[in-house]
C-alpha cells in the first residue's frame, strides 16, 4: 500500500508536535528546579553565591532557548510563521550568547572543585552549545537553509543536553554506578555525543536515501 507524500507530512508534524510537547514538560519541571538559583541565600546557593549573576545568566540564557527551540525546529510553524520564526531565531541565539558564555565562566571556576574532568567536560558542552548556534546563523545569513535547519537542530540537541543530565542523575540504576563525582563526567559526555551521533546517522541514511 502506497503512502502519499501528504500523508507522511502530516504524520511528521504530529510526531513534531507530540515531541515538543514532551520536550517542554521536561523542560518546565527543570526550569521550575532551577529556580532556586534566583536566591541570595548563601546555603541555597552554595559555591554558586560568588557567581550569582553568571548563574542567573546562565539559567535565563538556557530557559529562553529551551522554550523557543522547538518553535525554531517545528516545520509547520517555520513555514506558517516565518516572520515569527526569525523574531524566535533571533531570542534563541541571543539567549545562548548569554547562557553559553556564563556556562563557560562557572565550568571554568567552580566545576574543578569537583575534578578537572568534571569541569572539561562542561567546557565542551558549552563550547558545542555556542559553536553550534552560531554556525546555525551563519548558515542561515548565508541561505543555505539546509544547513542552517542541521545547526540548529544541533544547537538545540546541546540545549537539551542540560536537562538530560540533570535528570539521568535521578535514574536508580545510575544511582548505584557511583557518587556524582564519579558518574557526571560521563553522563555529561553522553548527555549531548549519542543524541548528536543518532541524529546525523538518521539525517546521513536520510539523504542517502
Amino acid at each position: 500500500m502506497n503512502v502519499s507524500p501528504r500523508t507522511n507530512s502530516k504524520t511528521l508534524n504530529v510526531l513534531q508536535m507530540i515531541a515538543g510537547v514532551a520536550v517542554m514538560a521536561l523542560s518546565s519541571v527543570f526550569v521550575y528546579r532551577a529556580l532556586r538559583l534566583f536566591s541570595f541565600d548563601p546555603e541555597k546557593l552554595g559555591k554558586y553565591f560568588s557567581f550569582k549573576w553568571i548563574i542567573m545568566g546562565h539559567v535565563l540564557g538556557g530557559t529562553l532557548a529551551l522554550f523557543t527551540g522547538p518553535f525554531q525546529l517545528w516545520k509547520a510553524f517555520r513555514v506558517k510563521y516565518w516572520r515569527a520564526h526569525r523574531i524566535m531565531g533571533r531570542i534563541y541565539l541571543s539567549a545562548i550568547g548569554v547562557g553559553a558564555p556564563c556556562a563557560l565562566i562557572l565550568a571554568t571556576t567552580t566545576a574543578p572543585l569537583i575534578h578537572w574532568p568534571y569541569a572539561l567536560s562542561l567546557h565542551m558542552l558549552a563550547s558545542v552549545w555556542l559553536i553550534s548556534a552560531l554556525l546555525a546563523w551563519r548558515t542561515a545569513v548565508r541561505k543555505k537553509f539546509k544547513q542552517h535547519e542541521e545547526w540548529a537542530t544541533r544547537s538545540y540537541i546541546a540545549t537539551l543536553a542540560f536537562v538530560a543530565q540533570s535528570f539521568s542523575f535521578e535514574l536508580p540504576f545510575v544511582a548505584r554506578l557511583g557518587t556524582f563525582a564519579e558518574v557526571s563526567t560521563t553522563l555529561i559526555w553522553f548527555s549531548w555525543t549519542v543524541p548528536m551521533f543518532a541524529y546525523d546517522c538518521v539525517r546521513g541514511l536520510s539523504t542517502r536515501a
